[in-house]
């Protein structure tokens, strides 16, 4: 079942906890583990125009496969387009890639920080956004195809920005269907990350074995 990971992150980057349905919203990881990277627009920030300019900044630093040194509990949501959400499980990186193999218990995403926040998002202790989700058509078992969601969420603001994570977990087979899976953060009507991975089907070892001796 899909399942939004809604996670308390760190902003020390100590760690990122999560919650998984198939979705990752923000991770906890251990120390150390989080190795930053400025990633700027190739890592998915959607670059600024002259109606932005005067929004916050984006930056993704860190994006790809994780794995679950914690898993989450299993919890229903309103969130999600499979009503299941899997909450604070612990993740750690494990490699800066955007091409996802689509195997169970694949963890994939990214991590990003806003900062340059309008006067009127530091006023609160947290900031009204909005998280998109575009992901190849899957059939759920009722029947009904989906081919993504969106919810809003409140970013928590903190020495004047916001941190925080957002990806998915393969946890149904019906998941596991290739293509690119793309996800967004706004800002009221502003577009501050677009961050797109790519689903595969691994060759079987056996294959693969075939194909080196050919």
């Amino acid at each position: 079942m899909i399942r939004v990971i809604m996670l308390v992150f760190v902003i020390a980057l100590a760690g990122c906890e999560r919650t998984a349905d198939s979705s990752v919203s923000e991770p906890t990881a251990p120390s150390g583990e989080l190795n930053a990277t400025e990633a700027g627009a190739s890592a998915g920030v959607a670059a600024p125009t002259d109606s932005q300019s005067q929004g916050p900044t984006a930056h993704v630093f860190q994006f790809g496969i994780y794995k679950a040194l914690r898993k989450g509990q299993l919890k229903d949501s309103s969130e999600t387009n499979t009503g299941k959400v899997i909450r604070k499980p612990t993740l750690e990186h494990v490699s800066m890639t955007d091409r996802i193999p689509l195997l169970k218990e694949t963890y994939f995403g990214y991590q990003y920080r806003l900062f340059d926040l309008p006067p009127e998002a530091l006023i609160k202790p947290v900031m009204e956004l909005k998280k998109v989700l575009i992901h190849p058509q899957m059939t759920l078992p009722d029947g009904s195809k989906t081919t993504g969601w969106e919810r809003h969420f409140k970013g928590r603001v903190e020495t004047q920005q916001v941190m925080g994570f957002d990806g998915y977990v393969f946890n149904e087979d019906y998941e596991l269907v290739e293509g690119d899976w793309i996800f967004q953060i706004w800002y009221q009507d502003k577009k501050l990350i677009e961050r797109k991975f790519v689903s595969y089907r691994p060759v079987p070892a056996t294959a693969a074995a075939q194909t080196e001796k050919e």
